[in-house]
């Protein structure tokens, strides 16, 4: 097998370190099955941007000064999976890129072989199911949200990036009360009316890099990774005031980084706190 990967990196010392590693990999066979590295060493954007454009790119990898032309690639190319190799980040800045479609981030100044090569396959693999998922419809048609389908693949890509930053996660199963009784007494327009808006709210509760998700008929799903700037306790004190407001109940789960468990048991414990939270909205 022959991949071609597309190296954005200005700095002239970088870039052969940087084409050194990727000969080691080649010469190494640490892909298993062995493949052939075809390396494009460009060294500004435009460069990047045509080698894009006119060839066929298995892998971009955008080095420090590149990585805020993340989304210029995934337009040009969504077709092609994106690695970050990155000087320093902090884990907000983590969250942001991953959420903007980078596959994965490295430290440059730790890049080696095995790393890489793990980065590299694990990406190009992730971003062919990415796409085989949004090309099997993977979008709520009422909402315009992430179905179960689409929240799975990318609460899962969550929950990894969670344990690897070393911070907790929040995950949340959300449901619009009453929504069987305005379907009896108003018909199924209006309880789809009430979906539509109870989508829109959790939208607005939730800050632009947080996932949501309508995960089923009567429910939506909500995933939010903590950093630096606000504690888990302090978003879930905001989106229970907020939820209660809007006549929303919740359930939520905490994902602990020293004791990681799967996403179907987060959904589990989730499902299991809104119980007493319907049974206690009964009259």
């Amino acid at each position: 097998m022959k991949i071609c990967v597309v190296l954005v990196e200005s700095n002239q010392e970088d870039a052969s370190f940087l084409k050194e590693v990727l000969s080691e990999i080649e010469a190494g066979r640490y892909w298993k099955p062995f493949v052939s590295i075809q390396t494009v060493h460009v060294a500004d954007w435009p460069d990047a941007a045509a080698a894009l454009v006119n060839g066929r790119v298995d892998l971009l990898l955008l080095t420090g000064d590149f990585a805020d032309q993340l989304r210029r690639a995934q337009a040009i190319a969504p077709q092609v999976p994106v690695i970050l190799l990155i000087d320093s980040i902090d884990d907000l800045d983590a969250v942001r890129l991953m959420r903007d479609g980078a596959q994965d981030f490295l430290l440059k100044r730790s890049v080696d072989c095995a790393p890489l090569v793990h980065a590299m396959r694990n990406a190009i693999e992730r971003h062919r199911l990415l796409t085989s998922a949004r090309a099997g419809a993977s979008l709520d048609s009422l909402t315009g949200l992430p179905n179960r389908s689409g929240f799975t693949t990318l609460a899962e890509r969550d929950r990894k990036l969670a344990e690897r930053l070393g911070r907790r996660m929040m995950l949340w199963i959300a449901q619009p009360r009453n929504l069987e009784e305005i379907a009896s007494a108003f018909g199924d327009q209006r309880r789809d009316l009430a979906l539509v808006e109870a989508a829109d709210h959790l939208r607005v509760m939730l800050g632009p890099t947080d996932l949501v998700a309508r995960i089923s008929c009567d429910s939506f799903g909500l995933a939010t990774i903590e950093t630096n700037l606000e504690s888990l306790e302090s978003v879930w004190a905001r989106f229970h005031r907020a939820s209660d407001a809007q006549r929303i109940r919740i359930g939520a789960a905490m994902f602990q980084p020293d004791r990681p468990v799967s996403l179907d048991t987060l959904l589990e414990q989730a499902a299991a706190d809104l119980v007493p939270s319907a049974l206690a909205a009964r009259p």
